[in-house]
């Protein structure tokens, strides 16, 4: 088996995020339908502050855009009402995001009180009995801690090691566990969550990561491409749908849909409204803005390399991943798979 590596690597994303993260905004969009059925099963017209939490907030750009439609949904549906109760948005994520860039972003949109709450999300983040609407998109396949490397790959979905396999699948359902066990703590009896998950999609996931552990083959040390391995486990439906954990937790399952997230990029090359230099860019840029503090950490852990060859490598890699991207473009899958769940904690009667 491989070396176990159990601190977090997780770290906030890029200052590039919010530019780079289209495809997460597609699915925020989605999710308006869900926000919607959530709002209709809610029930806080006793409560004097509303509480909407937004976990993993990033650099804030996708999460402005669901909250304000949240409040703009809680008035229309008269769900909130502005003379006796009032709303404040925590928005939540890692002590290492970059949370100038959410501030500016918030700066900008002065449509509700925000606060920032620097913890993981799988701990519990609020006190309990106080969330009215908790809110959380692509952000859960990110896992608390790198439960081991994984010996053939640096994506758990394109291993063939079935025990490096099998412990990112217990620490996945032990995080998804812990997640949904702090919400329900927090969540006020009648509150709701709407959960938008990462779901594994097999053979874009895998060509993915086929990808990335290939660029990291050409540059990297042996114990560097050991320890090139990126925290994230995408989620089937039955993962994510777990009516026994939801019960356990005083959860009511609501609404549940597997969804394609569509992007328009590969439409687009094939109209010639973009170029293929333009795809490989923009999808590069995106990857890198999610996922580069993985490889920058496997290097900087061995302690092998100064300061500017760390820099130099990234540079490299991603370049790699650029060219690889152009020659490999019509059998990548630009669109998503994600899971959108409503859950509503249950009012003992």
């Amino acid at each position: 088996m491989s070396s176990n590596n159990s601190r977090p690597v997780i770290e906030g994303m890029r200052q590039e995020y919010n530019t780079n993260s289209l495809c997460q905004r597609a699915a925020v969009k989605l999710s308006v339908d869900y926000i919607r059925q959530a709002i209709d099963v809610l029930e806080i017209e006793n409560l004097p502050i509303i509480i909407i939490g937004d976990y993993g907030s990033s650099h804030g750009s996708n999460s402005v855009y669901a909250i304000q439609f949240i409040i703009e949904a809680l008035k229309e549906t008269k769900k909130f009402d502005e003379n006796k109760q009032q709303i404040f948005v925590v928005h939540n994520d890692l002590p290492t995001n970059d949370w100038a860039s959410l501030f500016e972003v918030l700066a900008k949109n002065r449509s509700y009180h925000g606060v920032a709450s620097g913890r993981s999300f799988y701990e519990q983040c609020l006190p309990s009995n106080s969330l009215a609407f908790g809110y959380t998109s692509i952000s859960l396949h990110w896992l608390s801690t790198k439960p081991c490397n994984i010996s053939d790959q640096c994506l758990v979905h394109s291993s063939r090691n079935e025990s490096e396999i099998n412990e990112f699948r217990q620490k996945a359902a032990l995080d998804y566990a812990h997640f949904l066990e702090y919400r329900s703590r927090e969540l006020v009896p009648g509150g709701v969550l709407v959960l938008v998950i990462l779901a594994n999609s097999e053979k874009d996931n895998r060509d993915h990561a086929d990808l990335l552990y290939r660029c990291a083959q050409e540059l990297l040390s042996p114990q560097e491409l050991l320890d090139y391995t990126l925290p994230i486990y995408c989620r089937s439906y039955s993962e994510c749908v777990d009516r026994d954990l939801f019960e356990k937790f005083g959860l009511e399952l609501v609404k549940a849909d597997a969804i394609n997230v569509k992007s328009d990029l590969g439409e687009k090359l094939r109209n010639g409204e973009i170029t293929l230099d333009y795809l490989a860019q923009v999808q590069t840029a995106a990857v890198r803005a999610a996922c580069e503090y993985p490889l920058k950490q496997a290097l900087i852990s061995n302690k092998q390399r100064s300061t500017e060859e760390i820099v130099k490598i990234l540079d490299q890699y991603w370049d790699l991943h650029e060219k690889g991207m152009k020659e490999q473009s019509y059998d990548f899958n630009t669109d998503m798979m994600v899971i959108d769940l409503v859950l509503k904690k249950k009012i003992n009667k």
